[in-house]
């Protein structure tokens, strides 16, 4: 079975975080503007948590792990308030990867 790896997981928040600055950064142009802030915040959280990755997984995980969680947790509310229901099976179980995963490599590593 596939395990990720630190690094896989670094791009994983990276990549995350680019791809939400720009969904975010197209919605201007929309006259939905409030969608720009309320994606931007979180997607600069993700690349900052990317770039800081091995930092955090060292010192303290547990930031890693409840930031996951809240993001997941606030992507399956919207995903819930607008009926999109694969998108909130998607966001549990990606949420749930990712923490496993973090916790697994946190624990290898120490």
């Amino acid at each position: 079975m596939f395990k990720e790896t630190k690094k896989s997981i670094k791009i994983y928040f990276i990549f995350v975080g680019i791809l939400g600055l720009l969904i975010g950064l197209s919605s201007i142009g929309n006259n939905n503007n409030y969608i720009f802030g309320f994606i931007a915040l979180p997607s600069l959280f993700f690349i900052y948590f990317g770039f800081n990755f091995y930092y955090y997984l060292k010192k303290s995980p547990k930031i890693l792990i409840k930031f996951v969680f809240i993001s997941f947790t606030i992507n399956i509310i919207i995903s819930l308030i607008d009926q999109q229901y694969f998108g909130v099976i998607i966001f549990i179980l990606l949420g749930w990867y990712l923490i496993h995963n973090i916790k697994r490599i946190s624990l290898k590593s120490n």
